[in-house]
């Protein structure tokens, strides 16, 4: 992602906890000894990033986190930090991942409903660089605003639409309760990897242990997904959009102190 790269996090007791809990991590996975079992991440490490995301109430941090003015006060750009929140997260990764399953199904009408066109999509299926960027316009709109949170949502939505397009076989797509958890998954994981990415690429540590760091977010995050109970009722842009967002609530419910 272009911009991550200079990003130090948003400042919030979320990201600062989330730091310190993965450059803790890998200090300690990059001073294990040979032949001992290297430390794991665990979902605990992790449960912090969904802080990252303001609910509609105006909560990050959540309850007595102490998020401050600037991440509660209207959507601003106080501190220059992201400023995601759930509704915003959970709508264009939705609507990546419902316009991606209509395409698997050949829903046409769904495909439609987002502005998108199936016979086009499918003109273009041996160039996957042009049809991820159809479906990202789709849900993501246009035009970038050149925002971490903005760029971010765009980068999940790819991932989200790539992973439905190629996840099963032919002639059996994922579930919509499998779409819905990756999707949650890759948002999850994408926001703490922008967090830490200052941290984790700051040239301390060898680069195996920066790319297994990164795999092991990722593997993190779906862990921590798992372990949420998720009602799905169906694979159409709102039935998707809306369990994904209730499912970063009932995350935030199980997995932060109140």
């Amino acid at each position: 992602m272009g911009t991550k790269g200079s990003y130090t996090g948003n400042g919030t007791p979320a990201s600062k906890q989330l730091q310190h809990n993965i450059t803790q991590w890998l200090d300690a996975l990059t001073g294990s000894d040979p032949g001992t079992p290297a430390p794991q991440l665990s979902p605990d490490q992790l449960a912090p990033a969904l802080g990252l995301f303001r609910t509609s109430g105006g909560h990050a941090d959540g309850p007595g986190g102490g998020a401050g003015g600037a991440t509660e006060s209207g959507g601003g750009r106080a501190g220059g930090g992201a400023q995601r929140t759930v509704v915003q997260s959970s709508r264009t990764a939705g609507r990546a991942a419902a316009a991606a399953y209509a395409y698997r199904t050949g829903n046409e009408q769904a495909l439609q409903e987002l502005g998108l066109d199936y016979a086009e999509l499918q003109a273009v299926a041996d160039d996957p660089i042009d049809w991820t960027r159809r479906i990202v316009e789709a849900a993501c709109g246009p035009l970038a605003d050149g925002t971490i949170e903005d760029e971010e949502r765009r980068f999940v939505a790819s991932e989200v639409a790539q992973w439905v397009l190629e996840a099963g076989t032919d002639s059996a797509p994922p579930t919509p309760e499998e779409v819905v958890r990756e999707t949650l998954a890759l948002t999850i994981s994408e926001a703490i990897l922008s967090e830490a990415a200052s941290k984790m690429n700051d040239g301390s540590r060898p680069t195996w242990a920066t790319a297994d760091g990164e795999r092991q977010i990722r593997e993190t995050a779906r862990a921590l997904v798992e372990r949420t109970p998720l009602t799905i009722t169906g694979p159409s842009t709102t039935e998707i959009t809306r369990a994904v967002e209730e499912g970063i609530e009932a995350m935030r419910s199980i997995w932060m102190e109140p």
